[in-house]
């Protein structure tokens, strides 16, 4: 493992990626697992201002920009279902995770057909699309419009019916619809301002309904309360695509989740693929937390006020 120290040597290994990737998807992977940057220590209440202002300044100097939830768009061929992730590399072993997670939902859901359901962060919608042919009332979300277009053919060709939405997870302070789950699937750790996501989620969930996180780098082992993940894979897609990699502290992430108002139950596996953390509306939650849920200014925009003053 070689841990990158510069810029320069990170871009010297983001080429040696492009080209593992001209082999095969597999070679791209183990590419990955080749290379680190160490983990950068902040000394900062987890929960400030100032620690979020470290954070996307890291991100900002791997990326070589400032965030913008723009930068999590990832335009795909919707006219073909020829190139479907994870289909598309040919590695069984990531088409068998990516059926273990779905396995891992549908075993835990605490709510049955026909519930309404929303998944955040749908992406190539095989989560969504399990989902409705299970006979769950689905919507998926996604920032990304090629990707909403590509569910909904998938969907025709299934003859299963999904309502998909081209907005960010900041939807949740928006729409006026109640759901009886909110579903995050490798896509949480997506999210920046990942606490205001939390408050506003009560918004659109219903007395007794359920917040499942499946699949996202939630780990006692992560090296600080949350963060920019610096592992091959992270920084790859930092650098390459822009897109906001975090992994968060098990004790952080049950935290967050309190303060916001939920009361989260873990379901470890062993493996991050399978862990499903399911949460529903604490004891003693508050008005408060709801009322907060539309701040004056976003607070990403506030920080990069302060980083390019």
């Amino acid at each position: 493992m070689e841990t990158i120290t510069t810029i320069e040597g990170l871009d010297q290994k983001i080429a040696e990626c492009h080209r593992a990737a001209a082999i095969s998807d597999a070679a791209l992977r183990d590419m990955f697992q080749s290379f680190n940057m160490a983990p950068v220590g902040v000394d900062l209440d987890p929960f400030s201002e100032k620690y979020l202002l470290e954070q996307m300044n890291l991100y900002q100097q791997i990326a070589g920009k400032p965030y913008k939830t723009e930068n999590e768009a990832y335009p795909v061929d919707a006219t073909t279902l020829e190139k479907v992730f994870p289909y598309s590399t040919q590695s069984p072993r990531l088409i068998g995770s990516q059926y273990a997670a779905i396995a891992a939902l549908l075993s835990r859901m605490h709510i049955a057909p026909p519930a309404r359901v929303i998944e955040f962060g749908a992406g190539w919608g095989n989560m969504a699309l399990a989902l409705a042919q299970s006979g769950y009332d689905v919507t998926t979300v996604d920032i990304e419009e090629s990707f909403c277009r590509l569910v909904q053919k998938r969907a025709a060709q299934l003859d299963v019916k999904i309502r998909s939405i081209n907005d960010d997870f900041l939807l949740s302070e928006r729409l006026d619809e109640k759901f009886d789950a909110a579903i995050f699937f490798e896509c949480f750790h997506h999210c920046a301002d990942h606490r205001r996501l939390l408050r506003a989620l009560h918004r659109i969930i219903k007395p007794g309904g359920h917040l499942y996180f499946i699949a996202e780098p939630i780990t006692q082992k992560f090296p600080v309360p949350w963060g920019v993940r610096l592992d091959g894979e992270s920084l790859w897609a930092i650098r390459h695509h822009g897109w906001l990699e975090l992994g968060f502290q098990e004790d952080y992430f049950r935290e967050a989740l309190r303060r916001s108002g939920w009361q989260v139950t873990h379901h470890p596996t062993g493996n991050l693929t399978t862990t499903i953390w399911d949460a529903q509306v604490g004891s003693g939650t508050s008005n408060a937390i709801v009322e907060t849920v539309r701040p004056k200014r976003n607070i990403l925009d506030h920080l990069r006020a302060k980083l390019f003053s």
